[in-house]
């Protein structure tokens, strides 16, 4: 019995979870279950959410025996219990601040899934970009195969001469060697597209070509204020915000609070003179404030701070104008391929067609030399490739945008 359909029969779900070719939208969803580095950065948000629950954290209260001769030869012994709790306004502002960083957190998710989800599909429409070409040289191959038959020959019947069949073969081996090329940049985005879905299992395709480019580009740069890159690096701004207002409140006195239980063996009791015994007990209570005598280091943490929201506020505002820059590149490079796209579509591929066509039946009639069919063929090949090359370019710029806009197709 085959092994292969044994194993189907005893693990069925397993095998056509393997073998199932992936859609586009089937390997974004994937990779959204499976990649590590977005794992990551959930775990990451579940972390700050925990520290959260820290911003009422109080310094460990201070219990203290004290034993020993310390009113007469007796020994007596003192308890007390002392705890040193920050100014009120502390723990609003530790709240603040670990709230800021679990947004922080959510939107570095967001930047990593933005990207992740782009790298995907850019990688998905790449190796679908492969695939056509391959196709492509497999009939440039053929074509160029059947010219070196022909040449070969006319050469032996005395038609032609060496040079029109080494000039054909020497085409049909540079379009092998592009062959073998094409395969080699195809494991290579097979191996990009399993690290980005977390798995090592092999992939493949359900789609056989580049698909068609599906949204108007329009010149409104305000669409990357969307981008989860520019949320993060406001939050950055508030962290340091946050931060400072910390520092600030960290300024105002500590408070302390204790209580104190002892024995006074042989000290006056009461009024009537009646002497302490080890069992009668003495306590009282203390309240304190611990006053920070040395502020400079302490103000120039507030100082400090400043400069780092000020930092931070330019960082965004210089990536805001980045993006902005990138997406009107981006724009204007779809509009440019989908010009050139227009263009192939109406006039250059019928061209080549007719061209390839009407050549072929010329050299095989012998109404025109190898010279010019060599280079009609070649023309009517090249504007094939290019088509191709414009159908993928024309895509990823609309990825690009879409991604820029934080608005995955």
């Amino acid at each position: 019995m085959n092994v292969r359909f044994l194993i189907g029969l005893l693990f069925p779900f397993t095998a056509f979870a393997q073998s199932q070719p992936l859609t586009m939208e089937g390997a974004v969803q994937q990779a959204l279950q499976q990649n590590k580095g977005l794992k990551s950065a959930s775990v990451a948000v579940g972390y700050y959410k925990e520290l959260v629950r820290t911003s009422g954290e109080l310094a460990k209260t201070d219990v203290n025996l004290q034993y020993g001769q310390t009113n007469s030869y007796v020994q007596d012994n003192n308890f007390s219990v002392s705890q040193a709790i920050p100014f009120p306004t502390v723990f609003g502002a530790r709240k603040q601040l670990n709230q800021v960083q679990v947004d922080k957190a959510v939107w570095w998710k967001a930047v990593t899934q933005n990207d992740l989800v782009y790298q995907v599909k850019q990688t998905y429409v790449q190796l679908l970009y492969y695939k056509e070409l391959r196709v492509l040289l497999q009939h440039q191959d053929s074509l160029f195969s059947d010219f070196v038959r022909t040449a070969t020959l006319r050469y032996k019947t005395g038609e032609s001469r060496m040079l029109e069949k080494t000039a054909a073969e020497g085409r049909m081996n540079e379009i092998r060697n592009l062959l073998r090329q094409n395969e080699a940049d195809e494991q290579i985005y097979l191996s990009r597209l399993q690290a980005l879905l977390g798995t090592t299992e092999p992939v493949s395709l359900a789609a056989s070509g580049i698909p068609a480019v599906t949204i108007p580009a329009l010149n409104d740069t305000a669409a990357v204020a969307a981008n989860p890159q520019l949320q993060y690096l406001r939050q950055q701004v508030l962290l340091a915000e946050k931060q400072k207002q910390l520092f600030r409140a960290s300024i105002l006195p500590d408070i302390t609070v204790g209580y104190f239980n002892q024995s006074l063996v042989g000290t006056p009791a009461n009024a009537a003179g009646a002497l302490a015994t080890s069992g009668t007990r003495f306590q009282g209570f203390q309240v304190g404030l611990a006053l920070p005598l040395w502020m400079g280091p302490l103000k120039a943490k507030v100082r400090a701070e400043e400069k780092q929201q000020q930092a931070a506020a330019l960082q965004y505002d210089n990536s805001m104008i980045t993006l902005q820059s990138q997406y009107g590149q981006a724009v204007q490079q779809f509009i440019k391929q989908r010009n050139s796209l227009d263009y192939y579509q109406t006039t250059a591929l019928p061209n080549a067609a007719l061209l390839l066509q009407q050549s072929a039946k010329s050299y095989s009639s012998g109404d025109i030399g190898y010279p010019e069919y060599f280079l009609n063929l070649e023309q009517a090949l090249t504007v094939r490739e290019g088509y191709l090359k414009t159908r993928n370019d024309a895509k990823q710029a609309e990825l690009y945008i879409a991604y820029l806009a934080a608005h995955q197709l």
